[in-house]
């Protein structure tokens, strides 16, 4: 229903009605006016209102329309603002749940990466006991390690002590029979210089073979100049011994140039026959008959050295008429010198004995002069 007409002011402002209300309104204000538009073409009907309240309440349904518009156009803006903000809200209610959704997924994920870090530690700390067990059997064996090192390296050096010990003693063996090679070396070179000497041969070669294994050039010096021709044997200074004796004899008992023919000849016969006493005269009987027969019985006997001996003691006369025996025997006694001191010398461990023991064929070589 439309209000009275005098209920409201020109200009008074219509309350604000619900889009509903305006439509019905609206409606009725389009009626009264196609009423209106009908009554200005009629004519005055008596009781009607009259044509200034007509104008006053055409004026008033134009506020009315302006209020309407007016009303219309705010209701559209409230309800524009109310979309707006539903919009808004939807849009603010859409962001927080999805805000709430990241936030529960963010919980779920920082509930699972506490899970996992949980897993880790446990993982750690499994590590770090498992870590410290085998930490704990590595100085466990580190520490055996250490006592086995130690044992080893004493029993090495036990064992270094023992073969130090074997190889000192090896080294001691192999001098010692490399020496006794040298001397059974030398010994037979001493054998075979010998045998050729006995021989009575040349015996350069032997001699040689002799002097570099014993190194002793100086001491062969004197049978150097013998070797060429060799050295009389025994047999052959004693085949050779009358005629030189016989020479001695002339030069100890010469014949007086004034002496009586008689004398002279029979100094001549003692020169072809000598009488002298059986067996050598003692070394303190004087005379040219006890020399004579010390000589005999040195040559005989194989004494040598002790010919040597009792030749020196002769008068100038009596050597100068020997010289080239005396000579001969001392090549002789030389040789038999160097070769008995060689053999003497050398090591019975050549035939397997002990080291430094002489050989039984060293024995004076007088004993075996008599068979040369």
């Amino acid at each position: 229903m439309l209000p009275s007409l005098g209920e409201a002011e020109q200009g008074e402002q219509v309350a604000s009605v619900t889009p509903e209300q305006f439509e019905a309104l609206n409606g009725e204000v389009t009626t009264l006016r196609q009423q209106m538009d009908g009554a200005d073409a009629a004519p005055a009907v008596e009781g009607l209102a009259t044509t200034e309240q007509f104008t006053a309440l055409g004026q008033r349904l134009d506020g009315l329309e302006q209020s309407t518009t007016a009303g219309s156009q705010q209701a559209s803006e409230a309800a524009a603002a109310a979309q707006q903000a539903a919009d808004g809200a939807g849009e603010t209610a859409t962001a927080a749940q999805e805000t709430a959704t990241a936030a529960q997924e963010a919980a779920s994920s920082a509930q699972q990466a506490a899970d996992a870090a949980q897993e880790t530690a446990t993982a750690a700390q499994e590590t770090a006991n498992t870590a410290n067990s085998a930490s704990t059997a590595a100085q466990e064996t580190a520490t055996q390690a250490r006592d086995t090192a130690a044992a080893a390296q004493e029993a090495a050096e036990q064992a270094g002590a023992r073969i130090d010990g074997a190889l000192a003693g090896f080294d001691d063996r192999l001098a010692a029979m490399e020496q006794r090679n040298r001397r059974a070396d030398s010994a037979l070179a001493a054998a075979n210089l010998k045998s050729a000497i006995d021989r009575g041969g040349p015996f350069m070669g032997e001699l040689e073979t002799y002097a570099q294994s014993t190194e002793a050039g100086g001491s062969t010096d004197a049978l150097r100049e013998f070797a060429a021709d060799g050295v009389p044997s025994v047999a052959a200074l004693t085949a050779a011994w009358p005629t030189v004796e016989g020479r001695i004899a002339d030069a100890l008992r010469p014949a007086e140039p004034d002496a009586p023919v008689g004398e002279q000849l029979l100094t001549g016969l003692r020169s072809l026959v000598q009488v002298r006493p059986a067996g050598p005269a003692p070394a303190s009987e004087p005379g040219p008959a006890a020399a004579l027969s010390r000589l005999d019985a040195a040559i005989t006997n194989g004494d040598l050295a002790a010919w040597q001996t009792e030749w020196e003691a002769l008068p100038q006369p009596a050597k100068d008429a020997s010289a080239d025996f005396a000579e001969d025997v001392a090549a002789r006694v030389a040789a038999d010198r160097i070769v008995s001191e060689t053999l003497a010398a050398a090591p019975a461990a050549a035939a397997g004995e002990g080291e430094g023991e002489a050989t039984p064929a060293a024995e004076e070589p007088a004993a075996t002069e008599n068979q040369g």
